[in-house]
């Protein structure tokens, strides 16, 4: 999932990054990327196959990313 920096998305942006900062992971221009260990989470965005990124693993078969997104990490 991908939450744009744009400044219609500032709000949700700074909730990941509240809530993750709770799990010990940063995210900001410095830091990000993959997560260390899955989080259980609720995640709301449109289906968007992105050919910028190069995505896909032996767990995530697929191009797609929910994008933009908003986040509700679960307990």
């Amino acid at each position: 999932m991908e939450t744009p920096v744009d400044s219609e998305f500032c709000s949700a942006r700074k909730t990941i990054q509240s809530q993750l900062a709770q799990h010990g992971f940063r995210l900001d221009a410095q830091h990000g990327g993959e997560l260390p260990q899955a989080l259980p989470a609720e995640i709301v965005g449109l289906a968007f196959e992105d050919f910028e990124h190069n995505r896909g693993s032996g767990q995530v078969a697929t191009l797609w990313e929910l994008h933009p997104a908003t986040v509700n990490l679960l307990p």
